[in-house]
């Protein structure tokens, strides 16, 4: 636990909370100026005071150099001190100048809110900063025609940017998941890629440690293949592949991985009371394959070859395997019985000869010592 902290506390900036930093430092600079000018008397207003709303902004601004990544409660602490503090600013100094460039820079607040809030938490921000904003217009203009038409330019001026910088957000969001998706994801099949089977490996191992199971992979290759393209073509092959992945996912339980690791080879990542549980679940994949039909189609077989090792909590170390070399590792060994499966007629299930040491198996995050 130690290790992880120290890793944080030197992680670099998030460029959110980078951005708020830079916004305090702008206020530090906005109020020291503002005390410049209350000390020559061209602002009415107290050198002490504009101190104290200095040391605020400083506050502000330090808190965002000592977090280097604010959660979303902090940001939203942070945003609402801000605002708290312009608006305070603006009823201290009565200069209308000054006033005006409180009420302008309220609207930074809810458009820095994009980045760091849920929808409705920013909707509850933005109209807390449109009140700062009407106390702002209402102490500066007596009048209530001109106090209306100034109150509704200043919002309208807030509403543009924040709706503004909320749909690029959400686009450059969307945009961003989709990456992620395509990125651990195969096109054809929908099914983990070698990435995002990395990317699971924690929690699979995980599950098995928590379960106290065997954590079990099973690697099935669709049984001549190359066969199904040279006489149907690549279109109908990929069909098959498709077919093959659905039938798949049918039969195995939510929370097992099943990842394309190439060409017409599945595997399967999951977490069984013991190796004849995992057996048993290979030969209920391998008959449902076999039963699986669709109109233009060819009906294929598969081969299923699987390997198994029970993780152990070991302690963290250098030179053991992580949990994504662990399953890399029982990969290679189930497709060991895959070859013996080949060698046995096809169409059925062979365990791999080899087995994990127990002493030799990965925690989840974590890599094993001697």
């Amino acid at each position: 636990m130690g290790v992880t902290t120290r890793l944080d506390r030197s992680a670099a900036f998030d460029w959110r909370t980078g951005l708020l930093a830079v916004l305090f430092g702008c206020g530090v600079v906005e109020v020291g100026i503002g005390v410049q000018l209350s000390r020559t008397g061209v602002l009415a207003v107290e050198t002490s005071t504009m101190l104290v709303v200095s040391g605020v902004w400083v506050g502000l601004f330090a808190w965002c150099l000592l977090r280097r990544r604010l959660t979303e409660g902090e940001a939203l602490v942070q945003l609402c001190a801000m605002s708290t503090l312009l608006v305070l600013e603006s009823l201290l100094v009565p200069d209308p100048t000054w006033q005006w460039v409180c009420a302008t820079v309220l609207v930074v607040v809810p458009v820095a809110g994009v980045v760091f809030l849920r929808p409705w938490l920013l909707g509850l921000l933005a109209v807390g900063v449109a009140a700062g904003q009407a106390v702002v217009v209402l102490a500066r203009h007596q009048d209530p025609l001109l106090a209306t038409y100034a109150l509704s330019a200043v919002l309208l001026c807030s509403l543009v940017p924040v709706v503004v910088v909320f749909v690029l957000a959400a686009a450059v969001r969307s945009a961003q998941a989709r990456a992620e998706l395509l990125a651990r994801t195969d096109a054809l099949t929908g099914l983990l890629n070698r990435h995002g089977m990395g990317e699971a490996a924690d929690g699979a191992v995980r599950a098995a440690v928590q379960r106290q199971g065997v954590l079990g992979v099973l690697v099935a290759d669709v049984d001549r293949f190359k066969a199904v393209n040279d006489s149907w073509g690549h279109a109908v092959g990929d069909q098959v592949l498709a077919l093959t992945a659905r039938t798949l996912r049918a039969v195995l339980r939510d929370g097992d991985l099943v990842v394309r690791l190439g060409g017409e080879e599945v595997a399967v990542v999951g977490t069984w009371n013991d190796d004849d549980a995992l057996t048993r679940a290979a030969e209920r994949l391998r008959a449902a394959v076999e039963a699986q039909h669709e109109p233009g189609v060819p009906a294929v077989t598969v081969s299923i070859g699987t390997a198994s090792c029970r993780p152990g909590r070991s302690r963290v170390g250098d030179g053991g395997p992580t949990a994504a070399e662990l399953l890399a590792r029982l990969v290679d060994e189930a497709d060991q019985g895959l070859y013996a499966a080949e060698h046995a007629g096809r169409n059925c299930v062979r365990t791999s000869p080899c087995s994990a040491p127990p002493e030799q198996t990965a925690a989840p995050g974590a890599r094993i010592g001697a």
